[in-house]
């Protein structure tokens, strides 16, 4: 992923830059150039990873509209209101987190047919080592892991899964893409959803409530984008997180597994969740795995 990306600034009121550049700056991108909607010379030689163009959408501009029509890079509107600047800029910070995103999604190649959630909390980075140990590559699954744990601990997480399975794990960054083979760790200290495009939006905002991260948030957040071909397996933990965003994953045609009680360091979290009724198969980390791999050769013959 870049490190940085070059905005283009594209104004209708050129009053609104200092604005503008000034917040596209905080966010950690460059300004790539700053025009006016009336610039019909120099539009065209900008070099931009995204443009954010700002003009009342109730007026027309032909000379924006039809430059526009033959871009090829995301472009993030907003119509200059700065009724309240605090909302503008929560509203116009929400859009530019979006944009690395849409930068990278643009150059996917390799869409996952499904997304699984691994939950877990207390014993859960062995019980989820050794369930993707027993997985080969090449299912075309991506993986979340929400994990419990403490801020600063999660590079150490992701060193140990990558080392200890053929699954390479990344950390949750601004931008970063649910992709195939690949397990997508959450992080405690930011909170992260993904978008409908298959990219992750990161607010540097910590998770409400005692769980970090939420695995509440984090299902139901997978269970509205893919639905049916979506899935988690709740592993061994402490607690209840889980247990309301597993009854949206089936009501959404997602697929609920659990850990086995006894294979659980502590097994009151994949309790919890079998006491939804919603559960469809459970067993220890290699009776998952190998039920994985099954259902997934079934799914392909």
């Amino acid at each position: 992923m870049k490190d940085l990306f070059r905005i283009g600034l594209l104004l209708e009121n050129p009053g609104l830059q200092a604005l503008y550049k000034k917040l596209i700056i905080e966010q950690g991108y460059q300004v790539s150039a700053v025009l006016d909607c009336d610039d019909r010379d120099n539009i065209d030689a900008i070099i931009a990873d995204a443009w954010v163009v700002v003009f009342d959408g109730d007026r027309e501009n032909p000379v924006a509209e039809e430059w526009l029509k033959g871009l090829d890079v995301p472009v993030i509107f907003d119509d200059g209101q700065l009724v309240q600047e605090s909302t503008w800029h929560r509203r116009v910070s929400s859009k530019l987190r979006q944009i690395p995103g849409m930068v990278n999604v643009a150059s996917q190649r390799d869409v996952p047919d499904e997304v699984w959630v691994l939950a877990a909390s207390t014993g859960g980075p062995a019980a989820v080592k050794l369930f993707l140990s027993e997985l080969p590559l090449g299912l075309n699954v991506a993986f979340i892991y929400a994990q419990h744990i403490d801020q600063g601990f999660d590079v150490n997480l992701a060193q140990a899964i990558s080392k200890g399975t053929k699954f390479p794990a990344v950390l949750a960054v601004n931008g970063a893409l649910v992709a195939n083979n690949q397990v997508l760790i959450i992080r405690p200290d930011e909170q992260a959803e993904v978008q409908a495009n298959g990219s992750l939006v990161v607010n540097p905002k910590p998770w409400s409530g005692s769980y970090k991260p939420a695995i509440n948030q984090i299902v139901a957040n997978v269970a509205s984008i893919y639905g049916a071909k979506s899935g988690v397996i709740v592993f061994t933990g402490m607690g209840n997180d889980g247990k309301a965003a597993v009854r949206l994953m089936r009501q959404q045609g997602g697929t609920v597994w659990a850990q086995t009680a006894p294979s659980c360091t502590v097994s009151s979290m994949p309790d919890e969740v079998r006491a939804t009724g919603t559960v469809t198969f459970e067993g220890d980390p290699k009776a998952l795995a190998a039920e994985f791999i099954a259902r997934k050769q079934l799914k392909t013959t």
